[in-house]
């Protein structure tokens, strides 16, 4: 097995400094190639510590074919915690290809679309909740079974996929593409076990490494899920804990959390389930300010499950 690191040069800094992108790359026998990467949002710092895991893991594994795993792929957002790029606060994921005389995302859209996503015949996309919310699900694109393999029990099939992501990019080209969405948040152990088990099993799947991949049989593959986010912002006390996620709630109209007036305590607003059955995706738990429009739940409606 060959294992090398490098960097990828996207540009030189105003410090003189020049940012670059790491990869860590396995080669082995026959086989496919495949794509990971994590941090493209730089607040999603778990994304980071689960593919930092695999890597290690990949050091003592035989592979078959050849892995490339970036780990880093928004240092500057990284390093803020920021979603967006600080420098000109643009969320890269909405402008892949990107170009090379434009802004700097843009620029490091480019580079990551050349240099890293350019020939794999597989990829997965690490993403998390940031820094409020945790979310749990994985989104199926072109390749269901790779999807199911990574062990979610939410798969998510969307009517309008976001455009200008690096997986729009991936699967023009034709490349079996799974974006997952995997904790959040403060990062609990849980789910960054969870995102290393299921790359594993990702990799097995493919024929990447040794094993038979694990299935689950009590997945729920649903094609829409709502934004339920506040008008005003405040203080935010929500209703449910984290155990919450992946649970459903009957009933249309539950209050989901409260946002309230810091200064006067007048209640300003409740968040409500928007469907008869909801499943909870993406929350955020924990007395805290929100703004408008603020992430805080994603909710499935169970009535739009593919059977």
């Amino acid at each position: 097995m060959g294992y090398k690191y490098y960097e990828l040069p996207v540009c030189y800094m105003g410090s003189g400094l020049e940012l670059r992108l790491p990869v860590h790359e396995f080669t082995g026998g026959k086989g496919i190639t495949m794509g990971i990467n994590a941090s493209i949002h730089g607040d999603e710092t778990i994304g980071v510590e689960i593919v930092r895991r695999v890597v290690e893991k990949l050091k003592t594994t035989e592979v078959n074919g050849t892995i490339k795993d970036m780990p880093l792929a928004n240092p500057l957002g990284f390093e803020r915690r920021s979603r967006n790029t600080p420098i000109d606060m643009t969320n890269m994921n909405r402008i892949f290809p990107g170009r090379y005389n434009g802004t700097l995302t843009e620029i490091q859209a480019r580079v990551i679309v050349d240099k890293f996503l350019t020939g794999l015949d597989a990829y997965i996309d690490v993403h998390a909740g940031g820094r409020d919310p945790v979310v749990d699900y994985v989104y199926v694109t072109n390749d269901e079974g790779f999807s199911r393999s990574f062990l979610s029990k939410i798969l998510y099939s969307p009517q309008n996929p976001y455009q200008g992501t690096s997986a729009t990019v991936s699967t023009s080209n034709g490349t079996k593409s799974v974006t997952i969405e995997c904790g959040g948040c403060h990062n609990d152990i849980k789910y960054v076990e969870q995102g290393v088990k299921g790359i594993w099993n990702m990799l097995k799947y493919k024929g990447m490494i040794e094993g038979t991949p694990e299935t689950r049989d009590d997945q729920i593959h649903i094609s829409h899920i709502e934004h339920v986010n506040p008008h005003h912002a405040g203080l935010f006390v929500p209703c449910f804990g984290f155990d919450a996620v992946n649970t459903i709630i009957e009933g249309k109209g539950v209050v989901l959390g409260r946002v309230y007036n810091p200064m006067t305590l007048e209640l300003l607003e409740e968040i409500k389930t928007p469907y008869d059955r909801n499943l909870m995706i993406l929350m955020r738990r924990g007395a805290n300010v929100i703004l408008p429009g603020d992430f805080s739940f994603m909710i499935g409606d169970l009535n739009s499950e593919i059977k």
